[in-house]
Formats: C-alpha cells, structure tokens, sequence
C-alpha cells in the first residue's frame, strides 16, 4: 500500500448544505424527478420552509393571500374579482368523488401573488354561512368575467352538484397542457416546470396513511395558504401556457374543442345513468356457477386442481404438464397473459406445436374463457350495483379529457367504454342500463359508421376508398371484390373478413405477423396480401408513407383540428421502438380526427339541447357513439337533431354516416 501519495483535501469544501437548491430543483425539474423534490432541504438542512421559501428562487414573488371570513371582505373581494379580466379559481372538496365531495372551501385569484380563500366547511374557525354568500359566488362564478382553472372540469361538477354553474370558463391549463404534448400534466410539474416554483405538497395539509385527516380538519390559515396559492400558480399559468399553446399552434383544438366540451362533460357527469341492478345480481349468480363448472372440467382434465388465477401455478400446467411451446420469460416464469394465450391458441389451431399433451387444447380454451368471464364479473358485474349512487340511484362516470393521447375522452368510476360491444356477455352487461321510467323515456343511440376509415379516405384521397364512401358501398365488400378480382356479388363471408382485418388494419399499422394471426395466413401470404392492398389502394400507400416522412422531419403528427402528439420514439435507434412510433404515428391523426368530430357534435348537440330547453339528457358516450335518455314526446326532434348535428360536425371528402338506435336498454337498441 502506498502510504505517501499527495492528498490535499479541504475539509470545508466537503460540508454539506452549501448548494443551490434552486439549481437542483430546476435539474430535477428537467429529469421529472417530481416526486423527489419537496424532500430536498434548503441550504441550512431545513425541510420545512416557510409559504414564501417554497416558491423558489429567482422566481419567488411577494404574496397577499386573505382569509375571507367577514362580510366586508367578502364584498370587497366580490366586487374586484367582477372587475377583473380574467378570475382562476379552486375547489377544496371533501372528496375526489365529485357526486359526494362538500364544498370546504373556495379560492380565488385575479393578480399574481394575490388570492382570497372562503373557507366553507372547515369543523373549526370563523366561517360566513353559506347562505348569505352564496349570491355573491353567483355573481363570480356564473358571470361575465372569463375564468382559468386547473382540471376544470371535477372543479365545476362539485360546484354544479352545490347549485353553482359556472360561465365563460376560458381556459383550463390541464387540457393546455396535454395538448401541447406534456406528459405531467398536474399543477404542482407544470408550476415547477413552467415558472421553477413549488406548490406545497398537499400531504403536509393532511398527513398520510394513518395519520391523514379529512380535508375539513385542516385549520383554515393553512387550507387559505394552500389553495390561494393554487389558484395563484393556475393564474400565472394562464399567460405562461396560453403562449405555449398558441407557439405550438393547438389554440384551435383548445378554443373550439377542449374548453367547450368541459361545460358538456360536467353535464354528462351530473346526468349519471340509471342502473338495474337485480339483472346484474341475477348475471353473478349464473356467472358464479358458469366459472364452477369450468373449474370443474379443468381439473378433470388436468387430473388436479391447481390455482387457475396464479400465472406460476397455470404455467407450470401449461408449459410443464402439458408441453405447450414457451412464451415469453417473466421474472415469476414464462407468461400466461391474454395476449400469450390467444398466440398459443392460434399455434394449436393451425398445427404448429408439436408433441404437445392432446388434453391442451382443452385446457387452453376452458382458461381462456375462465378469463373472460370472471374478468366481466368482478370488472362489472360484481361492481356497478356497488357504484349507484344513494342519492340519485344512478351511476356517475367520470369523463377524462386527458386520459389518452390520441384525444379520446376516457372514463373511470366507472369505465363504461371498455365493457365488450359484440359479445353476448357485453350485451347482457349492457341491459342493465335503463331509464328509469320506460313508458315515458327511451335511450337513443346515436354510432359514427365506419368514421375512422372514412378519415382514411379523405387524409390519403385515395380514389377508390372515396368512390366507394360516395357511391355508399359496403367498403369491406368494396375491399375484397377489388383485393381478389373478383365481383362484388361472388364476395364471401370469409373474404369480406379478411378485407375487414386489412382496413382496420392499415389504420393500426397491422404488419404482415399481425395479419396472419388474425386471418390464418402464413407471414409470407399476409405480406403478399398486404401488397396486393396497397396496389389496389395506391393513395392509402402514400399516405403512410408521408406520415412517416412528416413525423421523422417535425417529431410530432396532427389531426384535422391541429390537435398534436409527439412521438420522440420514431429517432430511437431500436427497431421495434421504432416501428411503434411509426404505428402511432399512422394512427393517431385518423384517431384523434374521430374524437375531435364526436366532440364537435357533443357540443353542438347539448348547445341545441339547452337552446330548445328540450328535456332530453346525454349520458354516455363511447368512442364513436353518444347515448341520450329522451322523453317519448321528444324522440322523432331528438333524431333529427342528433343525425344532423353528427353528420355534418366536421366536413370530410366523403359524408358521414350515422347510425341511430331506441330502446328500453342500452343492450337492446333497434
């Protein structure tokens, strides 16, 4: 060991505590190391800043936030705010469930740096009764003045759901946010990563895990602090994001498409569906013993019985006992998902394993549907009677305007878009939604036909799609008497079903693998076919081939009304990274196009609703298809209404169709 080697050390440079925090909280910012950032202490090791400190230098500006539990306060903010150019608002709510959320408390800002909280329902502190205020919200909140607010939307459900209904809501920096194609789309990032200020973590209000405690017992010094500021950082954001949003060329699909759809959103919300509940009760009980028998027959077969849920155990049966081909490795073994399981199935059936137990395919099939079915009952059956709400005796979904990227609206609380549409099991499940009075009321539904192929036609002009959508041709029949040569007449069944998986295809970026597991075509006839396609649809060809040009130039693809993705993965150096940008890339200006057209016509839709004081409601909507609850009386205007409206919501080289159904249920709809 060399014991003499110069060292010079500076005992002082080593001490801790002598950085710049602010520098590391803008280099965390960059990484989106979010979550990491209110840990960091200030140089003198203290976590635990003051209000002012947690807006961070140099960005750290003069405060004025007041506590309004006078009635002169009250006046006084009621009156500049009214004044104001544009007012951004909060909600404390008890609740992330906006159908049971009590208002707290309500927050305000008009001026950087200056905020008001009215604490509502705190359990303790001085508070103005809700009645002798409610008029002067009123007079903010549904009137002139234009109004910025962050997830605007859950913000004016509660406040509707209290008698509230906010007007001229002009921005939402959530929804600014998502279009301009960042992924953190909360306050607390974008507030961090737009100006370089920290919002206080709302766990230092409530606690945690055993500790937490309900919003209404925070004191009200500390609940004003925090939601002054929010409304505060959702202020500075309005100029900071409006300029990115007009930088990055979206403001249209925000202006005409995103900030018009929340008031629709927060009416669909509050509308809630009614539910039958006994028909849901009685599809637990014939499911229960459907999923016993299955059991039973696997066991029988297997020779054992074994946990069908655990993927260790039915891999072991599966890859071990019954000698299937190995998928995919798994930290816990080979994989037993959905996807592997179908590739299997598909692999039995066209005789591609060999020396496998003859009793697999059995076995396959029976956990297959073992799947299905228990994933419908516990996803659905089991769980929409437990969602009704007491009060109303519907069930309230909660619509995300950000919940893809692509623009589609998604939906949680639940998830009414992903119950199966052409199974029987979907139908059954979908019975269950109801009017509530069927001798005056019916469900209309109102289904874009085939919208996202007629996009199709009109991105890529290509000749023969758009002959076929103006002549008002069956386009699969269309497809497959043009693919094989053949006349439309002598097209069948199997051959259009082919045609459909390529023009659905295309829009997915099917690849010749993906075609020959969905036709039984080997990789290389579903690669000839997919020539044959494009040599028959030359345009759709040029189409795909622009996109990817377009996106490897710009990094991002559009839709119709500007609406953006960025899609960073088509400069990855990894192939299959690659290719699944490509694919996105393809996809989502037909997508996101589609979304933006029912959006259109849901706002032009409800805006003729309310014209006409009609006392029809929309409830649903999935995808491509909006579902109303009508009185009988106002059926025959409501068709008129929504076939009009849906059909001209966007004009497209070829016309839009749209497809309407009635009935006394959602799963029965002639």
């Amino acid at each position: 060991i060399v014991r003499d080697v110069p060292v010079e050390l500076d005992l002082e440079e080593t001490r801790f505590w002598t950085y710049d925090r602010s520098k590391v909280v803008e280099l965390l910012t960059d990484l989106e190391f979010y979550n990491v950032i209110p840990k960091i202490p200030d140089s003198t090791g203290d976590t635990q800043g003051t209000q002012a400190e947690l807006w961070t230098a140099p960005n750290r500006i003069r405060t004025d936030y007041t506590v309004v539990d006078t009635k002169d306060v009250f006046t006084r903010m009621v009156d500049e705010l009214t004044m104001s150019k544009i007012v951004a608002f909060d909600v404390n709510a008890s609740s992330s469930n906006f159908m049971d959320a009590g208002l707290i408390g309500l927050s305000f800002a008009n001026k950087i740096g200056k905020g008001w909280y009215v604490p509502l329902g705190h359990e303790k502190g001085t508070q103005l009764l809700n009645d002798i205020i409610i008029d002067g919200l009123r007079r903010v909140l549904e009137g002139a003045v234009p109004k910025t607010a962050h997830n605007a939307a859950f913000d004016m459900t509660v406040l509707a759901n209290h008698g509230i209904n906010v007007a001229n809501l002009s921005f939402d920096s959530m929804l600014a946010a998502h279009l301009c194609g960042r992924r953190a789309v909360g306050l607390n990032e974008l507030a961090l990563d737009s100006f370089n200020c920290e919002i206080t973590p709302i766990a230092e209000l409530i606690g945690t895990r055993r500790n937490k405690i309900a919003m209404s017992q925070v004191s009200i010094p500390a609940a004003a602090a925090y939601y002054a500021e929010c409304a505060d950082a959702a202020l500075r954001l309005y100029d900071v994001s409006r300029q990115e949003v007009e930088e990055k060329q979206t403001a249209r699909a925000l202006d005409e498409v995103e900030t018009p759809l929340i008031s629709v959103i927060v009416k669909m919300q509050l509308n809630g569906v009614a539910l039958e509940s006994e028909v849901l009760r009685n599809m637990s009980i014939k499911l229960a013993d459907q999923l016993s028998d299955i059991e039973s027959v696997i066991y029988g077969v297997v020779g054992h019985e074994f946990n069908i849920k655990s993927s260790q155990q039915l891999g072991g049966i599966l890859f071990d006992e019954m000698r299937l081909p190995r998928t995919k490795k798994t930290k816990t073994g080979y994989s037993t998902d959905a996807s592997s399981l179908e590739l299997l199935k598909t692999q039995l059936n066209s005789g591609e394993s060999e020396g496998v137990d003859p009793r697999s395919r059995e076995v396959l099939e029976s956990v297959i549907e073992h799947r299905q079915l228990s994933k419908i009952k516990s996803t659905y059956v089991d769980t929409l009677p437990l969602l009704v709400n007491p009060t109303t005796g519907r069930i309230h979904t909660s619509y995300n305007q950000t919940g893809s990227a692509t623009g589609r609206v998604s939906s949680n609380d639940p998830n009414v878009q992903n119950i199966p549409v052409r199974t029987d099991l979907g139908r059954r499940v979908r019975r269950a939604f109801v009017v509530q009075d069927p001798q005056e009321w019916l469900l209309l539904s109102a289904d874009y036909s085939q919208i996202e192929l007629r996009i199709l036609a009109h991105l890529s002009l290509d000749p023969g799609l758009l002959d076929a959508f103006i002549k008002g041709e069956d386009i699969h029949q269309a497809t497959a008497s043009s693919v094989y040569g053949v006349p439309s007449d002598q097209i069948d069944s199997e051959m259009r079903r082919i045609a459909k998986v390529m023009n659905f295809g295309v829009i997915y970026g099917l690849s010749p693998f993906g075609i020959s597991q969905q036709t039984g075509f080997s990789a290389e006839e579903g690669k000839e076919f997919i020539e044959t396609y494009f040599a028959r649809y030359p345009g759709i060809k040029d189409f795909i081939e622009s996109t990817r040009t377009r996106v490897r130039e710009d990094g991002y693809v559009e839709t119709l009304m500007g609406r953006r993705r960025y899609i960073p993965e088509v400069s990855s150096s990894n192939f299959h990274v690659r290719a699944a940008g490509e694919r996105m890339a393809i996809n989502m200006p037909i997508q996101g196009t589609a979304a933006d057209i029912i959006k259109l016509a849901m706002i032009r839709i409800q805006d003729r609703i309310d014209e006409l004081r009609l006392k029809s409601k929309m409830i649903i909507q999935v995808h491509d298809e909006l579902i109303f609850e009508v009185p009988r009386e106002e059926l025959q205007e409501m068709e008129c209404i929504v076939e009009i409206l849906m059909s001209s919501a966007m004009q497209l080289a070829v016309p839009l169709e749209v497809e309407i159904k009635r009935g006394a249920n959602w799963g029965e709809m002639k």
